[in-house]
């Protein structure tokens, strides 16, 4: 896809994030929206005019075709990775932080909880720095030997696995103590489903009754299955820091500890 219609899916994407479902909060698996605490008790969102919020959505256009499908579809964990997502892990995420921002990395991301309370990853990083070189064929192979070796070691990895390998593994000690700590918060129950790049504020906050997102800000658009259920479409137009997109976030930048 060329670089214009790529970001114009991007965009379309986006949009269509934006206008996908309600614009009331969230009611995940975890702590059910009639036992959500006070709106001013959750610093994330206790500035933030729902109302509004919802008016507003409201009047988007709708967005056609499949650009926010189309936008995870590329967010897989290959056949030939170590580790995937059991099927009875409480809580998958897929998340994508696509190019932008004046940003060309493109990082895509699977984050689960297994039922032992483990959190592990798988992490493709695309356009970050630059492709690795083809590996080096050990010394005294001839031609075929060498050929042969050469496609065993990319057999069923697309060049762009080749050129920036994936990262899998455990979550680091201290990421899956703030995925858990986000995943158990009762404020995560007003999170809606998509931050905006342009928010209704409930009170006037240095001059103002908007929040805008910085010049440079990267999206994520993600998904979040819970219990076995059908995924939920989440994200945001930026940084944010409400539960909901702080797991994201921890997803799209999922590693492991150094050590390991």
């Amino acid at each position: 896809m060329r670089a214009g219609s790529r970001m114009a899916a991007l965009a379309l994407g986006l949009l269509q994030a934006a206008t996908a479902g309600g614009a009331a909060a969230q009611t995940p698996a975890g702590p059910a929206r009639a036992e959500r605490p006070p709106q001013a008790q959750c610093e994330a969102v206790r500035d933030i005019d729902f109302e509004a919020m919802a008016r507003e959505r409201a009047r988007l256009p709708v967005a056609t075709g499949r650009p926010v499908v189309d936008m995870l579809d590329v967010v897989r964990i290959p056949d030939w990775a170590a580790r995937r997502p059991p099927a009875d892990a409480p809580v998958v995420i897929r998340a994508r932080m696509p190019p932008g921002g004046g940003y060309g990395s493109d990082h895509r991301s699977v984050v689960w909880r297994e039922a032992d309370g483990s959190w592990w990853f798988w992490r493709h990083s695309v356009n970050e720095g630059s492709p690795l070189p083809p590996p080096v064929p050990p010394q005294g192979l001839s031609a075929d030997e060498a050929r042969a070796w050469s496609a065993e070691q990319g057999a069923g990895r697309t060049d762009e696995e080749r050129w920036w390998p994936p990262k899998e593994g455990r979550l680091s000690a201290a990421k899956a103590a703030e995925m858990e700590a986000a995943w158990s918060d009762p404020c995560r129950a007003w999170d809606p489903d998509w931050w905006p790049r342009d928010l209704p504020l409930n009170r006037r906050i240095d001059g103002s009754r908007r929040r805008l997102c910085p010049q440079d800000s990267s999206g994520i658009v993600a998904d979040m299955a819970e219990a076995g259920g059908s995924p939920r479409r989440v994200g945001g137009a930026c940084i944010n820091g409400t539960p909901t997109y702080r797991m994201i976030q921890i997803a799209a930048y999922a590693a492991a500890d150094e050590s390991r």
